[in-house]
């Protein structure tokens, strides 16, 4: 498959360069609209709206799918290696510049996941039809910005959607078996199963563990370890008023926004990468943990969320 990707290169830069050809400024500023919103930053706006606002339980299980979406496309990016578009016609119009392989495109499978998760479990037509133009929208951005081949955006559509398929088929029972473990064995497996995941992950250019597995896994312990805290010890109740709801998210996301940014202002730079993946381990995996239970903890002291009865 490796040599298949590779001979459809040529085909994707014309399909690449044909797109832009036909772009204006305004198409171009649409389709930076959508590829922010397959950004980190976006999600870690929005899942936490979904945990504490929202739906509880469909919170975590968007964060679970998206942080092992997120693992698995940086996996296979890291086996087959396809190279970024770089032909001289094809011009880079992406917000930042993009260093990982080609395909797929994570925009594209992230956006699956997500977003097509979120309308499985809210079955709403308009969730529906909102999540269909963003997963057309995000993945044909990618395109239309020159960071990906139109394979990548197919590969990651495809790969999202079997993803999402596998994920809502196992998630309930595994769900159901694990909340009637002993709360250490539910603390082992949510920290040691992301864990082994990021040992399992190829090497990153010769860099062991790759950056990509260590980000989404430490968030996903630190989410699971602070899950069981939160069902131990909090409990809190998402329904509120609008003003209750707007209050608790500013001050949930001031706490992470401080937690997100915060080690980034204060760490010298030059670390060795052994001591940058350490670091990085407990900076990703203290946010989810803030984001499970720390933030609702606070929700609760503050009476701006209700401890469920």
């Amino acid at each position: 498959m490796d040599s298949w990707l590779h001979s459809l290169l040529p085909w994707g830069t014309e399909v690449i360069a044909w797109v832009q050809a036909h772009s204006t400024p305004w198409l171009d500023s649409i389709a930076r609209f959508f590829t922010v919103l397959g950004y980190e930053e976006f999600y870690l706006f929005v899942l936490p709206l979904i945990y504490w606002c929202v739906n509880k339980q469909i919170g975590i299980g968007l964060v679970y799918i998206s942080m092992l979406s997120a693992w698995l496309n940086s996996a296979v990016k890291l086996l087959f290696s396809i190279p970024r578009p770089s032909e001289p016609l094809i011009e880079m119009k992406a917000p930042r510049p993009e260093t990982s392989p080609s395909f797929p495109s994570g925009h594209a499978q992230n956006a699956v996941a997500n977003w097509g998760y979120l309308a499985l479990r809210l079955r709403n037509r308009a969730v529906a039809i909102v999540a269909a133009v963003a997963i057309l929208f995000i993945g044909v951005s990618r395109i239309m910005l020159g960071v990906h081949y139109p394979q990548d955006v197919i590969g990651g559509w495809l790969i999202g959607l079997a993803l999402l398929a596998a994920y809502a088929w196992a998630a309930p029972p595994i769900g159901r078996w694990a909340a009637h473990q002993r709360v250490a064995i539910r603390v082992v497996l949510a920290a040691g199963l992301p864990l082994a995941l990021i040992f399992l992950h190829p090497a990153d250019a010769g860099l062991y563990p790759a950056e990509g597995a260590i980000t989404p896994m430490a968030a996903l312990a630190g989410l699971g370890v602070g899950l069981v805290m939160e069902q131990a010890w909090v409990r809190f109740e998402v329904e509120g008023t609008w003003g209750r709801l707007a209050l608790r998210f500013l001050v949930g996301i001031l706490v992470v926004g401080i937690l997100y940014a915060g080690p980034k202002l204060i760490l010298p730079e030059g670390l060795s990468y052994g001591i940058e993946s350490a670091v990085r381990f407990l900076r990703y995996a203290l946010l989810g943990w803030a984001v499970a239970f720390l933030c609702p903890w606070l929700f609760v002291r503050l009476k701006l969320a209700q401890c469920e009865t």
